[in-house]
């Protein structure tokens, strides 16, 4: 298969978009979907810290975090750590098929797509979300998702830092498959089965009301846990959160190399001092980033106050 790159995708002409949600009134997945659960290599397995984690715990995590000793919180300004922190890549332009369609998910708020990575460590593929992170086993089941979550993958880059070829292949050939409106079976995304809505057909116009029926993404169902370098936050400076990658950034004294984070699950799988660490430092974040920053924030604040860490399992403390 002849190679090829970016610049040759970007100049291929593109069919267009399908939109047209005039007549949808909301769109179901059918099936029980599960949330899932994530597993330490030691069979030990953690509930996700997810959007309803959040609403039960986040009064009582705030009250920690008010009331916590901030003492070594840097004094670096914004601007600062902003410039010389922050990865600095090029914003990508919304997908617009992906915010029409999602309006319509009123029973499965996943929200917009933040962006894409290839997780070696794991051999996962996570998708992140505005309000959690899918995970999947291999690149061929993302094209489980819906076409309009597939098209708006397109317009994000993939982090995929250890340059794995076939994830790079991958993210190309689901863009050029795009671009020809989806007319490669083999890269083709999950289409919905239109199914009309009971005494909705409007006897003038003969037109109906829709509902649009998907089937669940597969998504992994026992998340790999990622595994974490254990007392290595000595010499943290400060933590932050990065807009362009969404993930949290540990800046060190000296020349220590930034560590990064996608997931605020990673936590769990710190060791108790490296939690306390980040607990003890606020994390920087611009206003628009507060809900995603704080996520890491109040996870490590749960995980420290509650006991959990590396060494612990979820089942001793609850």
């Amino acid at each position: 298969m002849r190679k090829i790159d970016d610049a040759e995708i970007e100049r291929m002409p593109s069919e267009p978009d399908s939109t047209d949600v005039e007549n949808v009134e909301e769109i179901v997945f059918e099936g029980n979907e599960q949330k899932s659960a994530y597993v330490r290599k030691d069979g030990t397995e953690f509930p996700q810290f997810d959007e309803d984690w959040l609403k039960e715990n986040v009064e009582v995590i705030d009250e920690h975090l008010k009331n916590r000793d901030t003492s070594e919180n840097t004094g670096d300004a914004f601007t600062t750590w902003r410039q010389q922190f922050m990865s600095r890549v090029s914003k990508p332009v919304p997908e617009a098929t992906q915010v029409e369609y999602l309006r319509l998910e009123k029973a499965k708020p996943n929200g917009q797509i933040l962006c894409w990575m290839f997780v070696k460590e794991i051999h996962c593929v996570a998708i992140k979300r505005e309000f959690g992170i899918q995970y999947f086993r291999s690149l061929l089941s993302i094209l489980s998702l819906p076409f309009y979550d597939v098209a708006a993958l397109t317009k994000l880059d993939l982090i995929n830092r250890p340059n794995f070829d076939g994830a790079t292949l991958f993210e190309r050939l689901i863009r050029m498959n795009k671009k020809t409106g989806w007319k490669d079976e083999s890269y083709k995304p999950q289409f919905p089965i239109y199914e009309q809505i009971k005494f909705t057909l409007d006897p003038e116009t003969n037109t109906g009301r829709y509902r649009l029926v998907y089937q669940p993404a597969k998504v992994v169902d026992k998340i790999p846990l990622m595994p974490m370098k254990q007392d290595f936050l000595g010499e943290i400076r400060l933590w932050c959160y990065d807009s362009d990658t969404h993930e949290a950034v540990i800046v060190f004294d000296g020349d220590h190399e930034n560590f990064r984070m996608l997931d605020p699950m990673w936590i769990v799988n710190m060791s108790e001092g490296d939690i306390e660490r980040l607990y003890r430092h606020d994390i920087f974040y611009e206003d628009k980033d507060e809900h995603q920053a704080m996520r890491f924030q109040r996870v490590a604040c749960y995980c420290y106050y509650r006991g959990i860490h590396s060494g612990s399992s979820w089942s001793e403390q609850h």
